[in-house]
């Protein structure tokens, strides 16, 4: 019997728990291989993750016995399992609901419980993340229950962690603190050079990079002279297995963020991430679009002299300085986007942005082929599983602060490029115009026929054809009208 490569289950119905531990609904056989849980009947996830993985035709012999071991091919016992969920930030848009913008944890409970069904007790399960610089993790992982299920494990026994992998944050957010150096990855940090493998070589007008901080001469020093570094989290190179579960947003720079985008939690110092370079295209650069505008000329003008001279010294004195001289320029910003109804490209935050992609396929090159020690190999070095959550995601301003869409999604399957390809197309996009996804389809090391796949799409459990679904998700404002597939009925 031919497998699946790509298993999708759609049901808007289906909507997040809210008390952690996110108990099943049911008692289900093979869970006898764990320690007693109480069930919660109205936990409609659990079970349609259960039914994505037997969908795919996972340990299928087995399955409704309770010897069913869905992760029996990809996880062994004494392994290290890494979970990487998206844990990007602890609010959106100063709303304490952050089901948009982070994945939710009654997802990850059925993945650890299999997880630990695999490892019978040998190894470990790690859940981590490296979110945005000034995000406060103890919230998100406090707001989407994560800290309350992973406490739930230890209180019994199983040897399940929680990690944040930054090794740099700012406590109080960009403007107002200071960089702050915590080096919280306990198993720190390896330096990996892709050198000439990397999508960033031969790139035009590497002297103009910036990356997620101020200190645009340290990520031109790390992509000069034909280096291309990144310093990933030991935690994850040292893993066998990493299970990747995203959610599924748009977002500003590559235009979705599934998971192909999610990786930039694995490297702990995100300086070292090319994320645009400076100037319009005629400039050399893809920060924004050209333009005759004078009021963008001097915004623009006054954000690159501000960026330079008061923030990236990393000094207090200065940031105080900046909070106060940025409000006119803030003021005049508004007042153009009401007046011409037009949002202000900037920042690499629009479809022109032919750099950060590169970096995106650059770190799912090295989860793929770096060894523990940072050497680049010719085969894959741990074996991989993903599981997206699209249960709510996000549309528009994302990947920060979207609005929220109900779409009762879930998409798994092996291999993160043909799920990002699938799922965005789902989404409504058309992949071939997202250089993140038509760049990966055509590469090396992820080359596939999209027309090739084998697919198993349903919704509300009945079967139906993936190329009917478009769930028209709004694009970001900086690349609508650029991304779109035609609609199709639902």
């Amino acid at each position: 019997m031919t497998t699946p490569d790509i298993a999708v289950a759609l049901d808007v119905a289906v909507a997040y728990p809210q008390s952690a531990p996110f108990h099943p609904d049911l008692r289900y056989p093979e869970l006898s291989q764990l320690p007693e849980s109480q069930v919660d009947p109205e936990n409609r996830i659990y079970r349609a993750v259960r039914d994505l993985l037997a969908s795919l035709g996972y340990d299928a012999d087995r399955f409704a016995t309770a010897q069913w071991n869905p992760f029996g091919d990809i996880i062994r016992p004494g392994n290290r399992v890494v979970i990487k969920p998206n844990l990007v930030l602890h609010h959106n848009s100063g709303n304490p609901d952050i089901s948009a913008v982070v994945t939710h944890s009654s997802v990850l409970r059925p993945v650890i419980d299999y997880c630990l069904i695999a490892l019978r007790g040998a190894g470990e399960l790690i859940v981590g993340d490296a979110p945005h610089g000034d995000a406060d993790f103890e919230k998100i992982v406090r707001s989407n229950g994560l800290r309350s299920l992973v406490e739930w494990y230890q209180g019994r026994g199983q040897n399940v962690a929680l990690r944040d992998f930054r090794k740099f944050v700012y406590p109080n957010g960009f403007s107002e603190s200071v960089c702050e150096r915590v080096d919280r990855d306990p198993d720190g940090y390896v330096m990996v050079d892709l050198g000439r493998q990397s999508h960033l070589c031969g790139l035009a007008n590497l002297e103009g990079l910036y990356g997620s901080d101020y200190n645009r001469a340290q990520i031109v020093r790390e992509h000069a002279s034909g280096n291309h570094k990144y310093l990933v989290s030991a935690t994850v190179l040292h893993a066998d297995v990493v299970i990747c579960v995203p959610k599924m947003k748009t977002h500003k720079k590559t235009g979705v963020t599934i998971n192909l985008k999610n990786l930039v939690g694995i490297n702990g110092d995100k300086n070292f991430l090319a994320h645009f370079r400076v100037g319009s295209p005629s400039q050399g650069g893809d920060e924004f679009p050209d333009s005759r505008s004078l009021v963008l000329s001097v915004l623009r003008a006054w954000d690159h002299w501000s960026t330079r001279v008061l923030l990236a010294p990393n000094t207090y004195p200065l940031r105080v300085v900046y909070r106060y001289a940025r409000f006119p320029f803030r003021f005049v910003r508004r007042i153009y986007r009401l007046i011409t109804g037009n949002p202000i490209w900037e920042k690499g935050n629009w479809h022109g942005n032919d750099t950060c992609w590169r970096m995106c396929l650059d770190l799912n090159h090295i989860l793929r082929n770096v060894d523990a020690y940072g050497n680049l190999q010719s085969s894959p070095q741990r074996r991989y599983f993903c599981l997206v959550d699209g249960i709510v995601s996000g549309e528009g301003d994302g990947p920060m602060c979207p609005d929220p869409k109900p779409c009762g999604l879930l998409a798994a399957g092996k291999d993160p490029y043909q799920v990002d390809y699938i799922s965005s197309y789902l989404m409504g996009f058309d992949p071939e115009k997202l250089a993140l996804l038509r760049e990966s389809r055509s590469s090396p090391e992820a080359g596939f026929d999209p027309n090739s796949l084998r697919i198993a799409c349903s919704r509300r459990g009945a079967p139906v054809d993936y190329k009917s679904v478009n769930l028209r998700f709004r694009a970001h404002p900086a690349w609508k009208g650029t991304i779109e597939r035609p609609a199709r009925a639902l």
